[in-house]
Parts: structure tokens; C-alpha cells; sequence
């Protein structure tokens, strides 16, 4: 066997410890740098942690002046509640109703609506809860309602969407299908959601259009913009040769049925007179008809809002712009407001047989 010089080993050695020593100092600082001492929690991130216990301390306590003085400090140090937080907002509300001498509780319900997110909002939860159950046939207070929407805040979105889905769009409809409840509460809400710019503009014009709702109308004041002008339908649909009622030509007409002819007689009627794209703006109509009938405006809409058409696989709300006596001369139809988004007219006898001679509509594409 061959043995290395003494002094061979010994600077081995110390090569070696040099190399345990470097390794150690180096890992040892990268440590350091990877694994940071935590931040400390600031004063808001320890309100939002403690707030949910806080609520339930005023909940079970609604006449304990100390448990509401601690969730008061909480709340107002909170800016973002937890969902869990947000989730005691019907409790705060119950027992501020149930219980003598609870007024604070809603105090604490207020705030936390101001600042719960969309999706955990208390108010706009119990908006949507009451609006449903209207619908369902459930009774509501609708005054007190309106407390509710008007302290939405984030929530309000979530609320007057649910508001218009299933009450603003179905007023915008030829049928009377809403109840005097219904009414009631859609007019105590809307001007909420119109302040708030959370009602879809053409579906308000139109459901202003359709009447039965009064206190719609006090928020729509936009007039007739730009220049107006007689608006030419692309093309026509329905009884042949129906284009001769929209040629400015008073001579020429078209004898439209009563009855219906196809599936799609709910939007297209006996004649339909279809824009492409749909007008922007529809601001006055006059029919020269022998024979009475209607004329029903069918608005585009979004977010699935009124009826669908499975063949453009669009939604709209239709709601009568003209309602007509046929006696062989010039009708006006008086519009309230511009109806917007217009895609098409439609022309509905009322007996058996209507002869429509012309139809002009005037607004701006």
C-alpha cells in the first residue's frame, strides 16, 4: 500500500475544514435571504381577524352597550370585511328588529353593507332574496326595501340587476304581466338603480313606452337627439310583399291576417320590418292603416334581460309604440321618450284583416 507524505494529509485537512467552513457561511446567509422574519400585522389586518367574533358578541348582546362598542371599533378599523363577517349581516339585522332597544345593531348593519364585497353584500343579498320571493307570490315591504338597495353599496350591481331581470324587462312587455305588488316595488327601486346607472337605458325607454308603471317615467328625461330622419327597414319578414308598407309610397299597402301564421308571430306578428343593425334611436311613428292594430318595438337587449330569440340568439323586450284605428288617414303616435335599440317593428291587426298602406318611422341610426 502507498502512504502519502505527513505533509501531503496535512494540507488535505485543511483544504477540507476551509471547505466545511466556506459552505456553512454561504448556505447559512442564503437562509437568511430565503426565509424573511414575517411583517408585523398591521391594526386593520387584526380588526378584520377579530371582527366576526365582535358581530356575534352585539348579536348575542344586542343591549350591551360594551359588546357594541367593540364591534363599532372593529368595523370601522375594518375596510374589507371578511365573508365571514358579511355573513352576520341577516343576524344583525333580525335581532335589530326583534329586540327593544337594538337600534345600534343596524348602525353596525349600515356600515358592513357599505363595505361588504359584491357576492357577500347583506343588503344586496336581502334585495335579491325579497325581489325573488315577490315573484314567487311572497308579500314584501317595498319602502323598507328600498333602505336595503340604498345601502348596497358594492352589492348594488348584484341588486338592480336582479331588479331588472324580473321587474324592470317584464314592464317593458306588450302583456300586463306584473302584479300591483310588483309594480309597487319596482317603482320604489328604480330610481335607486337609475341614480346608481344600473339600469339598462333601453330597457327603461321602453318599459316608459309601455306605460303601467307611472314613476318610471319621472326618470327619463333625455329628448330626441341629432337629426331625425324617415328609417328604411333592411328587409321585411312575414306576409309576402310586406316591403310595399315601408316604401313612403301611400298608394301601395299590404292585407295583413289576424291570426297567427308561424312560430315566431310573438315578436314578428303579421309583418315585421327588421334593421340591421338595430336603430339607435326610434323617436316617432305614424300609420296610414284601414283596419286597427298595433305596433310593437322590439328593443335589443343583454344579459338575457325580456324574450329570446333562438333564432339570433338575442334577447329583447317588445312593448306596444302604437296602437292604431285604421281609419284610412294619417295616425301620429305620440312617443314619451325615444325608444333605443330598435331592431324591429311589427305590426299586429286587431280584427280579421288589416290592410296597412304605410308605416313611417323617424328617428338616427
Amino acid at each position: 500500500m502507498r502512504r502519502f507524505p505527513l505533509r501531503t494529509l496535512l494540507l488535505m485537512t485543511l483544504a477540507l475544514v476551509a471547505f466545511v467552513r466556506l459552505y456553512f457561511i454561504t448556505h447559512r446567509g442564503e437562509r437568511r435571504v430565503e426565509s424573511p422574519p414575517p411583517a408585523p400585522a398591521s391594526a386593520s389586518d387584526q380588526a378584520c381577524r377579530t371582527l366576526e367574533r365582535a358581530l356575534e358578541g352585539a348579536v348575542r348582546a344586542p343591549g350591551n352597550p360594551a359588546a357594541f362598542t367593540r364591534a363599532r371599533q372593529q368595523l370601522d378599523a375594518c375596510p374589507k370585511p371578511p365573508v365571514r363577517a358579511c355573513e352576520l349581516g341577516p343576524a344583525l339585522d333580525a335581532r335589530s328588529q326583534l329586540e327593544a332597544g337594538a337600534p345600534p345593531l343596524r348602525e353596525l348593519l349600515e356600515t358592513l353593507c357599505q363595505r361588504c364585497q359584491a357576492g357577500a353584500n347583506p343588503c344586496a343579498s336581502h334585495v335579491t332574496r325579497a325581489v325573488l320571493g315577490l315573484m314567487a307570490g311572497r308579500p314584501t315591504d317595498s319602502s323598507n326595501l328600498r333602505w336595503y338597495l340604498e345601502h348596497a353599496g358594492p352589492g348594488t350591481p348584484e341588486a338592480c340587476a336582479e331588479v331588472s331581470r324580473a321587474l324592470l324587462a317584464p314592464a317593458a312587455l306588450p302583456q300586463d304581466s306584473l302584479t300591483d305588488a310588483q309594480k309597487e316595488t319596482l317603482g320604489q327601486l328604480a330610481p335607486v338603480c337609475a341614480k346608481a346607472g344600473q339600469f339598462p337605458a333601453n330597457v327603461l325607454h321602453a318599459a316608459v313606452v309601455r306605460g303601467g308603471v307611472p314613476a318610471l317615467t319621472q326618470l327619463v328625461q333625455e329628448k330626441p337627439a341629432g337629426e331625425s330622419a324617415v328609417l328604411k327597414p333592411d328587409r321585411t319578414v312575414g306576409t309576402p310583399g310586406g316591403e310595399k308598407s315601408f316604401d313612403e309610397q301611400e298608394a301601395t299597402g299590404v292585407a295583413l291576417a289576424a291570426k297567427p301564421q308561424g312560430e315566431r308571430w310573438e315578436k314578428d306578428g303579421a309583418l315585421s320590418a327588421v334593421f340591421e343593425p338595430p336603430v339607435r334611436q326610434l323617436s316617432a311613428l305614424r300609420v296610414r292603416a284601414s283596419g286597427p292594430g298595433t305596433l310593437r318595438a322590439a328593443v335589443r337587449t343583454t344579459n338575457g334581460l325580456g324574450k329570446h330569440d333562438p333564432d339570433s340568439r338575442t334577447s329583447f323586450v317588445d312593448p306596444v309604440a302604437c296602437r292604431f284605428k285604421g281609419t284610412g288617414q294619417w295616425e301620429s303616435c305620440e312617443l314619451p321618450v325615444p325608444l333605443l335599440d330598435v331592431e324591429a317593428l311589427s305590426v299586429f291587426p286587431e280584427k280579421d284583416t288589416l290592410t296597412l298602406n304605410e308605416v313611417e318611422a323617424r328617428g338616427t341610426r
